[in-house]
């Protein structure tokens, strides 16, 4: 959202919101469109709460990003369709009890059997018969970007059981009368014109200016050529490997491949960037952490200067640097008996320069990212809903974006079931978010 990296700057804007979130306490879903500072928000609730406060997320990689555990090993659910049997009284219960909030991160892509596990799970193992345990929900994610994955023949079970796929569909989402924190004020992009644009892709509907727009920014070039000004980003892990792939091996000279470090419980593929990580002079990469020196920030383009066995050193804006081994963590949440506080235990570490090769990446590892220069390749179409918007809303401006062909009704893929949220009442608006009582849609209000 900014790039001050100052906690009291950031407490400073957020003020009305940790107001509602410290004091008032109520259970909140907050969204808001790309680069409206979701995800800085969240780190400073939780770093100002980080004794009582849980962080969990839908998958592996989410939760390493976030700090947290994933929801299945926190609740020790199984990986498949989850129903009510399968909640069990936990040998850490005490670690339940002890949470006074519970945030969510990416909740878009949670199935309501997961919601609905959460919520019986917590009241269970904390023996409070209160929505969640009488544990405040802090929920965040933008339901126009990540789904959830519901396999073939499960919509219809979920349907008559939770009222819905979705992580809003339960009963006990509408019992935890959850309020709305939209964030409005987009950081990423300032011209209206595009920010228009943008919001056409995100709602799935582009009338005819916006195509024309959009229009102008078709480019001759094919993915590789583009990569020379361009960040690439493609729908598939292999299209993305190629492309960088075949850039490194154009570069004069033979790859240094650095070794990551890992140590206890991690699993490769949550693995934040490559082991072996190959890099020549010259390789364009992306810093994939904040710089304690504040050199460069998560999502910043830097080019290789030297990759040699002793060092690595990457050029930014004309001024070299020298890279040091950055670590991941995963974690698990205890219960310290002695103090009767939760603890986050470090389970395994992944130790890796911080970066990872940038002529093209899948737009699912781009979320997140603020680039300049983006070249969207649509030669394989996109598949998921929400990818064009995550793709296009990379970019700072419509100078710095192209793409390989015209969108086409077809990808822009949306799942309007995912958007059907609730309606609004008692509306606070300000000048970066919107604050609004939230009353859940269900199949007997309408």
């Amino acid at each position: 959202m900014n790039n001050n990296n100052n906690p009291e700057h950031d407490d400073l804007i957020y003020a009305p919101v940790l107001d509602v979130l410290e004091r008032e306490r109520a259970n909140i879903y907050l969204t808001g469109r790309a680069g409206t500072g979701k995800t800085t928000l969240l780190k400073a609730f939780v770093a100002r709460n980080h004794e009582t406060i849980a962080v969990l997320a839908p998958t592996g990689i989410a939760a390493v990003n976030a700090g947290g555990q994933t929801i299945h090993s926190f609740f020790r659910l199984p990986p498949r369709l989850i129903e009510a049997s399968d909640i069990k009284r936990l040998r850490y219960a005490r670690a339940l009890r002890a949470i006074e909030t519970l945030v969510i991160d990416e909740v878009s892509m949670i199935r309501a059997d997961v919601m609905a596990a959460i919520d019986l799970s917590l009241r269970l193992n904390r023996g409070v018969d209160e929505p969640f345990g009488g544990v405040q929900m802090v929920l965040v994610g933008d339901p126009y970007q990540l789904p959830p994955v519901i396999e073939r023949g499960l919509k219809g079970y979920l349907e008559e059981t939770h009222g819905g796929s979705y992580f809003f569909s339960p009963r006990c989402f509408r019992d935890g009368e959850f309020r709305l924190i939209e964030l409005t004020r987009v950081f990423r992009q300032s011209d209206p014109i595009f920010l228009d644009v943008l919001a056409g892709v995100r709602a799935g509907e582009l009338d005819i200016r916006q195509q024309d727009i959009l229009a102008g920014c078709i480019s001759s070039d094919d993915p590789v050529t583009a990569s020379r000004t361009h960040v690439v980003l493609t729908g598939t892990n292999h299209a993305a490997f190629d492309i960088n792939h075949r850039r490194l091996q154009a570069l004069p000279g033979a790859a240094h491949a650095y070794d990551a470090k890992v140590t206890g419980e991690f699993d490769p593929r949550l693995f934040p960037t490559e082991a072996p990580l190959n890099l020549k002079s010259g390789a364009r990469v992306i810093m994939l952490k904040n710089d304690p020196d504040k050199r460069w920030v998560n999502g910043t383009l830097a080019t290789v200067s030297t990759a040699s066995k002793d060092s690595l050193t990457i050029d930014i804006a004309g001024t070299e640097h020298e890279v040091q081994m950055a670590s991941w963590e995963r974690i698990r949440y205890g219960y310290d008996g002695t103090k009767k506080q939760l603890t986050k235990d470090v389970i395994g570490t992944f130790r890796q320069y911080p970066l990872r090769l940038a002529w093209a990446l899948t737009i699912h590892k781009s979320q997140g990212q603020t680039l300049d220069n983006v070249y969207v390749d649509l030669r394989r179409g996109l598949f998921a809903h929400g990818q064009a918007y995550v793709a296009l809303s990379r970019c700072r401006s419509l100078e710095g974006l192209a793409l390989s062909r015209a969108l086409g009704p077809g990808d822009l893929i949306m799942d309007r079931r995912a958007l059907a949220i609730g309606r609004l009442r008692d509306v606070q608006e300000f000048e970066w978010c919107k604050m609004a009582s939230l009353e859940a849609l269900y199949p007997d209000d309408r």
